[in-house]
């Protein structure tokens, strides 16, 4: 007969066990590397912007072959970015309420935008541009 003790470590075990493989097929759930276009299409101190997985994502290039990404929602009210027609000398200007943002690290240098852009993760590999999130 198991006494309620190692009913309950065992309980915990399996709970745990569960728990843990849920983590994980969320995480490789949540961690996805797509390619989205050529490096070469996005010009030095300017950027593109890509629909990937649903999302609208920002690629900067703030001096040659130094590449960042970005969500291109404004942090202000939402405002979609676009690198063609906001984003010229490394800053991206928000086309609604004029917040500001550095092309390079995505803070916020001025307007009514406190908060920096969301980050995303971005790699070349053998001349196109990937983004993981």
């Amino acid at each position: 007969m198991i006494s309620r003790r190692e009913l309950l470590r065992l309980s915990s075990i399996a709970l745990a066990t569960v728990g843990f493989s849920s983590l994980g097929q969320l995480a490789a759930k949540a961690a996805k590397t797509y390619t989205v276009g050529k490096a070469s299409s996005v010009p030095v101190k300017g950027g593109k912007t890509f629909s990937v997985g649903g999302q609208s994502i920002l690629i900067t290039q703030p001096s040659k072959g130094k590449y960042r990404a970005f969500v291109a929602q404004c942090t202000h009210a939402g405002a979609r970015l676009d690198g063609a027609r906001n984003l010229r000398n490394n800053v991206i200007t928000c086309p609604n309420h004029g917040a500001k943002f550095s092309a390079d690290t995505g803070a916020a240098t001025s307007g009514p935008a406190s908060s920096a852009l969301g980050k995303v993760k971005v790699s070349v590999s053998a001349g196109n541009l990937k983004v993981t999130f």
